[in-house]
């Protein structure tokens, strides 16, 4: 038999006006389609009597879905951007399963290098081609976490990582020496091909990819590729990350908004982050009231819906011995096995800190302190290298729990800088080699020690309580307890009504013998 289609395609009539988005510049290379047939008329179940002659025609309806991109942008740096994005991939590779999901960080800034091993059916596009041998190539970081944790192999590094700002690319860029259509069109490439590579083993009909972008809305702008502006080049739906309250949540999303209405941006939604969980409620209740009164289009256009609430959770914010070794530049001379070892270095109500102490007693007070921990308690310890004595006690203490067979997971920074601030002892006065030969000699699976040169203990326990922790390609843990957390927050059916189309394509198709 042949067959024979004639179709004709119209806006799905069941789509309320309220949902219809308005018309932005399109691109060629938007999103991914999924196409899912209807009952076809009854003429084709008539068709099945072998009494009856069969029919010139049936008529059919398609219905097709065309999914967006979904940019996932902050309202300022350190709010949980990455956070949500690894919730929307977690719950999309689980969804459609991970071949069917695509990511990229189209402006990175802090980078790695890695090998990158071309995928094989993306690399030979025609019979008889020869593919493309792997290469070193320098990337995103948070590329790497994500690839790597949630086994996207079915994606290049390359792809997923087009645009870096090193030191200087600024510069050069307002030199003249990066020309902004290339710039843009290496963003667009790498984007086609990660749409090919999911689109191209998708059985479940339908395939998304999130990009996440590099701070607030207006981050690279100076160099033509800001948020707002990549979004636009690819045509997603942008989901705006602030962090909880009330009056400066909003604010901050009023600004970050503005950049999306001039480059044409359709905001698919808002999620609140790190939210006090006595205050849960009245978030949610209020921001939606001020989204709903000021964010409504002139003609009635909806405002963008929340997408979820997210209540804090300390945890995600404490660092890892690997965050200590970043802010310090250093690496741990022992331990280094417990690198993604967490420590709650934050403040209690009375001010003092918690899981963080600078040794200014003598090391019998230090002892006692350190023997009145309860077993699997976590300290960060922070002497001066000068306190020998402190240092040895530390090596002690340790050697005698391992001896009773009882956890010991304190940690040690020994400081090297003068405490006035303007000396560093790191080239002066160190620990003995003798006491530096004993802590190397606990081995990996010893106490976690490490030195910070030229920082004085009260430079270093700032620096530690100030910084933000980030996420790690090799921290596991850290990653799983911010899904689990996130997931259950979003909402997912939502986010996927906001950021996808449906059509109709009504279809006549004909049989001859």
């Amino acid at each position: 038999m042949q067959r024979f289609i004639h179709a004709a395609s119209k806006t799905a009539a069941s789509t309320p006006a309220s949902r219809r988005r308005r018309v932005r510049p399109p691109i060629s290379l938007l999103g991914n389609y999924a196409s899912l047939s209807s009952s076809t008329s009854s003429a084709a179940a008539e068709s099945n009597n072998q009494h009856d002659p069969p029919p010139t025609s049936i008529k059919s309806t398609i219905v097709q879905r065309h999914q967006r991109p979904i940019y996932v942008a902050a309202t300022r740096q350190h709010v949980g951007k990455t956070s949500v994005s690894l919730a929307l991939i977690s719950h999309f590779t689980k969804r459609l399963g991970t071949a069917n999901v695509g990511y990229m960080k189209a402006v990175g800034q802090q980078s790695l290098q890695v090998w990158d091993e071309p995928h094989l059916p993306q690399t030979i596009i025609n019979e008889g081609e020869q593919p493309k041998e792997g290469q070193y190539v320098t990337i995103d970081k948070d590329v790497k976490l994500v690839r790597d944790h949630f086994r996207l192999n079915h994606l290049q590094y390359a792809d997923m990582s087009p645009i870096l700002i090193p030191r200087g690319y600024t510069k050069s860029y307002l030199d003249g020496e990066i020309d902004h259509q290339d710039q843009l069109a290496d963003i667009r490439r790498a984007y086609l091909n990660i749409v090919k590579s999911t689109s191209s083993s998708c059985n479940s009909g339908r395939s998304i990819t999130i990009c996440e972008g590099t701070g607030h809305a207006g981050v690279g702008s100076v160099v033509g590729a800001g948020n707002a502006r990549v979004a636009a080049e690819l045509g997603a739906d942008m989901i705006l990350v602030a962090n909880g309250g009330l009056g400066k949540a909003f604010d901050e999303l009023e600004l970050n908004r503005s950049l999306c209405l001039q480059y044409g941006v359709n905001i698919a939604g808002v999620i609140i982050n790190k939210v006090q969980p006595d205050k849960f409620d009245q978030t949610r209740k209020y921001l939606t009231k001020a989204i709903q009164q000021m964010w409504t289009g002139p003609n009635g256009e909806p405002a963008p819906p929340i997408l979820g609430v997210v209540p804090d959770r300390p945890y995600l914010g404490c660092p890892a011995l690997a965050d200590v070794e970043s802010t310090f530049g250093t690496t741990l001379i022992s331990g280094s096995d417990h690198r993604y070892r967490h420590y709650d270095v934050g403040s209690n109500l009375q001010g003092r800190s918690i899981g963080m102490t600078m040794v200014t007693t003598d090391l019998a007070a230090f002892l006692r302190s350190m023997s009145r921990q309860p077993e699997g308690s976590r300290t960060i310890f922070i002497c001066h290298a000068t306190r020998d004595d402190v240092i040895l006690g530390f090596l002690g203490e340790y050697r005698r729990r391992v001896r009773r067979n009882i956890p010991f997971e304190s940690a040690l920074v020994i400081c090297t800088g003068c405490d006035d601030g303007v000396g560093d002892l790191s080239n002066g006065i160190n620990f003995c080699s003798e006491v530096s030969e004993m802590i190397k000699d606990t081995g990996s699976a010893g106490p976690a020690v490490l030195v910070a040169s030229g920082y004085s203990p009260a430079e270093a326990a700032k620096q530690i309580r100030t910084m933000t922790p980030k996420f790690n390609a090799s921290d596991a843990r850290r990653v799983s307890r911010a899904t689990e957390h996130y997931e259950p927050y979003i909402d997912f059916d939502l986010l996927l009504e906001q950021t996808s189309s449906v059509t109709e394509v009504k279809a006549v198709v004909g049989v001859t013998a």
